[in-house]
This record gives structure tokens, C-alpha cells and sequence, in this order.
């Protein structure tokens, strides 16, 4: 969501037991020179942090990046920033709320998460399995 669609994509990808992918690394490129390293595993209980870095600052996101509490600003001289953000419930209920939002509104598409990104988004991860 941040970077849009990577132009090239390397992944390392080993299936679980049953089939489906139980560990990717991936590495995502973008045509302005950004990068992404993105780790995932069902096989353990590793880290789920994020943090989004630029050549003037990063955000680092505390605890469960998909249930931030915090993240703090740290610029290039070090300089911490920090931001509480209020939570309620744990995981995707601010997905949830979006899609109650938009029934109740009769609306078949999100104006935050348009189809044609999740669809953009899912071209990517099919991108990301042609490695397994």
C-alpha cells in the first residue's frame, strides 16, 4: 500500500506439511529504486514488526504491525518521535468496520481499499508463489 506494485520480485518460498506455504522471504523491487524485504512463517512465533524507512527518517511500528499500539519517528540524527495510537481489539477490525461500512452504505467497493489494489496485491503474492 505504501510503495504500490513492485516491477520485480524475488521470493524464497518452502510449502508446510499440508501444502500451502509455510515460510516466504520475499524481496520487492520498484522502478523509483525502493526496496521491500518481507518475511512470513507459519512453522513459528517470529517477530511481526514493520517499520518504513527513507533516506531522511524510518517509523517503527511497536508490537504486532497488524495491531500497532505505537510507532515512533526516528529521524536520521537519531531524533525519537514517539506516537500512541488508541486500539481496540487485536488484528483486522479495522478491515471489518470498513466492510460493515460499506453494506450499510450499499457501496460494493472501498474507497481506503479499492479492488483494483487488492487485485494489484494478489497479482504480486501469485508473483511470489511461481518461487515455490
Amino acid at each position: 500500500m505504501i510503495l504500490g506494485a513492485p516491477s520485480s520480485v524475488t521470493a524464497l518460498v518452502d510449502p508446510s506439511f499440508t501444502g500451502v506455504d509455510g515460510q516466504a522471504s520475499m524481496l520487492f523491487g520498484y522502478d523509483s529504486g525502493a526496496q521491500a524485504v518481507l518475511t512470513c512463517t507459519s512453522s513459528a512465533r517470529s517477530a511481526t514488526r514493520a517499520s518504513v524507512v527513507g533516506t531522511e527518517a524510518r517509523i517503527e511500528i511497536d508490537g504486532d504491525f497488524y495491531a500497532p499500539t505505537s510507532y515512533a519517528l526516528i529521524s536520521r540524527d537519531r531524533e525519537v518521535t514517539r506516537f500512541e495510537t488508541p486500539s481496540v481489539g487485536r488484528g483486522l477490525h479495522y478491515q471489518t468496520e470498513e466492510v460493515a461500512k460499506c453494506l450499510r452504505e450499499g457501496r460494493l467497493e472501498s474507497a481506503v481499499m479499492p479492488l483494483d489494489e487488492s487485485v494489484e496485491i494478489m497479482a504480486t503474492m501469485d508473483r511470489v508463489l511461481e518461487f515455490l
